[in-house]
């Protein structure tokens, strides 16, 4: 059953206005050390980062929390699998809550076309295997 849905749409020079402004101080308080790697050795670093960023605001917007409940920005990590599909892993409070939630899949779908990032999330809630469908 679907829990919830998010959607947040980004401006990439916002994103590069923010890099080039507070640099490492803005990175690491929003992403990973394994999302600024990856970024990082990108054509194009700011639409890497801006559509993690868009993606993490979808989440948050498909919990329904925003950044309460103690959920930092590095909570929420933006990955690919081996295909590139790209996945969340999830961290200290946001995992708390995903497994609050009872989410049993975060779908993420991502694009970008300058200047604007998008990604929408989808959560799907895991089921109980003696309840009746």
């Amino acid at each position: 059953m679907i829990i919830g849905t998010g959607i947040d749409i980004v401006n990439i020079d916002r994103i590069e206005h923010l890099m080039g402004r507070w640099g490492d101080l803005f990175l690491g308080r929003v992403f990973t050390k394994k999302e600024i790697a990856r970024c990082q050795r990108q054509a194009r670093p700011a639409e890497c980062f801006a559509i993690r960023f868009a993606a993490k605001e979808a989440f948050l917007k498909a919990i329904g929390w925003g950044l309460r409940n103690g959920i930092q920005w590095t909570d929420i990590e933006v990955e690919n699998d081996p295909m590139g599909k790209p996945m969340f892993s999830f961290h200290r409070k946001a995992k708390e809550a995903y497994e609050t939630l009872r989410i049993e899949k975060a779908l993420l779908t991502l694009s970008h076309d300058r200047p604007y990032a998008v990604a929408h999330v989808l959560l799907e809630e895991g089921t109980d295997e003696s309840s009746d469908r």
